[in-house]
């Protein structure tokens, strides 16, 4: 005798549901909640349920739901989760760029402080430009960011009525303003200015010079130029020279500058480089002119993965690039987590790593 009994379907599942074609969102095509539903056999309420908070459905329940989640290919809408709930679990940084491998080290430190809390890192380039930043920012905030950390301590007037209405943590990284739009992490670029100077002059150079980089919005170096010319003051030497090199700076662009560098009655005899990749451009091509490193020319520039390859050891600032992005992390915890953090400045210091080169 054959039942006319219509199949039993899961006890999870609602009336009907086994019967509704797949749906997919009409704009995009995309995998909805349904489909996963379906697939699993549960309802639309137990994949929320176990998307949120696995452990609140029975264990076989949830194997069937991932199991279905892989097999279709679903994404959770995040955005509308963060919405709901206020938190999107991701924290964007903005580096000048990701060509100078010196800014990579704190996006990683950063990662690596987050990682653990459940925290992901968006990662968005400046190219210098205080506009640019600008439009960065609001789009981030736009996209719900609970934290933001920056390079650098100057922000238009736009950037800083944006994140005082976010209301969200923020970090600087690289300087220490004496009154941080929020927190912190950085170094006094005057101090690394000032101690490379005493360097040069402990050397018995008398006759120095500076080589900076030409864009209003790279403070650091600025601090730095300016820390190395007031030391000279401070210790009785001539007037430094001051040259100024666009971003960024090709191996070809080295040679005017020795040559402007040996030009005259006083050459240079010792020159600081405000970034790695100009002191390394610049020891290459005095090789290759033949001047004599260190003898008619001493230098100082950035540490680099480079500093101990080129010929002779490049003498650099070392910065603890990594330690920058970790702290500017823990301290982003602290402040989503609803604490107040340890310090709002935190200073991670510098070495100067004498090698060859001067």
């Amino acid at each position: 005798m054959t039942s006319s009994r219509p199949p039993r379907r899961p006890a999870d599942l609602p009336a009907g549901a086994a019967k509704r074609p797949a749906r997919r969102s009409r704009g995009t095509g995309r995998v909805r909640i349904e489909d996963v539903a379906r697939a699993a056999g549960v309802s639309a309420q137990s994949v929320s349920r176990w998307l949120r908070d696995p452990a609140k459905l029975a264990p076989e329940t949830g194997r069937r739901i991932a199991a279905a989640v892989r097999d279709v290919g679903y994404v959770p809408n995040l955005i509308a989760g963060s919405l709901a709930s206020n938190r999107s679990h991701v924290v964007a940084i903005l580096v000048p760029t990701l060509a100078n491998p010196v800014h990579a080290g704190p996006v990683e430190g950063l990662s690596q402080a987050l990682r653990p809390a459940g925290y992901q890192v968006l990662v968005g380039t400046t190219d210098y430009q205080p506009d640019t930043e600008e439009a960065l920012i609001r789009a981030f905030v736009a996209r719900r960011v609970d934290g933001l950390v920056l390079t650098g301590s100057h922000l238009t007037t736009g950037s800083r009525r944006i994140l005082k209405a976010a209301g969200i943590p923020v970090v600087q990284l690289w300087e220490l303003p004496a009154s941080p739009f929020d927190m912190a992490v950085g170094m006094s670029n005057p101090a690394i200015g000032a101690r490379v100077a005493r360097h040069f002059a402990e050397r018995g150079h008398r006759q120095l010079a500076v080589v900076g980089h030409a864009e209003p919005s790279d403070t650091r170096s600025a601090g730095r130029v300016s820390g190395f010319v007031a030391e000279c003051a401070r210790l009785g030497l001539p007037a430094p020279r001051v040259l100024e090199v666009p971003r960024p700076m090709a191996v070809r662009d080295a040679v005017p500058l020795l040559v402007e560098l040996r030009r005259g009655a006083r050459p240079a005899r010792a020159v600081f480089c405000t970034s790695g990749q100009l002191g390394i451009v610049l020891l290459l091509d005095a090789r290759k002119l033949a001047i004599d490193v260190p003898g008619e020319l001493a230098i100082v520039g950035f540490e680099t993965a480079l500093a101990t390859v080129v010929v002779p050891n490049l003498s650099a600032v070392r910065i603890p690039v990594h330690e920058l992005g970790f702290k500017a992390g823990e301290m982003l915890l602290r402040r989503m987590a609803g604490e107040a953090p340890a310090q709002r400045r935190v200073d991670t210091g510098f070495e100067l790593i004498l090698r060859e080169s001067s």
